[in-house]
């Protein structure tokens, strides 16, 4: 186990991360320690996909199933990367020599006093400067003039795209350490946190 300055991270076997796959994959019942993932974000061989979490059914929905055209089916064969994501923490899972490795990054209590390693977030822009077609079971597929496209789990409209705006959005959580000789600053460790859209007034 690891620690930055408000983060705990606990390392996850192969075991462990197969049966947050099986999760995913089999909409089983998720684990109430988990509950405050909300969001997923999967990277394939052939592709990529999202999903949500229902807290109502307590299982996963994917972004396949409301466009299979367009994003890969998750299995252990073409994942690269899978993270679950939410507020207070984030499970990442990873190909590695055959079999999955990954960790879990949870907000721990922050140091009261100001420190240059204290947590920070960002916020980044997703690809998509318009919506192709009507939102799936809760998910929109956005594209470019280029040709890009994604399903995002999110339900968009047309107006949240006028005058060529990139509305959707990724916040992001960035943990630092300090050098001890020279005292530079890096980022340690990174998760994500939310999905969403900035509203049309923000600018």
């Amino acid at each position: 186990m690891n620690r930055l300055e408000g983060c705990r991270i606990e390392r996850l076997d192969n075991q462990a991360c197969q049966i947050v796959l099986r999760q995913v994959l089999e909409r089983e019942e998720m684990e109430d320690g988990v509950n405050t993932l909300s969001w997923l974000l999967a990277y394939c061989h052939d592709g990529v996909t999202w999903g949500r979490y229902e807290s109502s059914r307590r299982c996963w929905q994917l972004s396949t199933n409301a466009f299979p055209d367009l994003c890969p089916q998750i299995s252990c064969s073409n994942l690269l990367e899978l993270r679950l994501f939410g507020s207070e923490s984030e499970i990442m899972l990873w190909k590695a020599d055959g079999s999955l490795s990954g960790r879990l990054m949870c907000n721990q209590p922050a140091e009261k006093k100001a420190s240059s390693v204290q947590p920070g977030s960002e916020t980044r822009i997703l690809l998509g400067d318009r919506i192709i077609g009507e939102p799936r079971e809760g998910f929109t597929r956005v594209g470019t003039a280029s040709g890009m496209e994604q399903a995002v789990p999110l339900e968009c409209k047309k107006k949240d795209f006028d005058d060529g705006r990139w509305p959707l959005r990724l916040k992001v959580r960035h943990y630092f350490e300090q050098d001890r000789k020279t005292g530079a600053v890096r980022v340690a460790a990174t998760r994500l946190v939310e999905v969403f859209k900035e509203a049309v007034n923000a600018y």
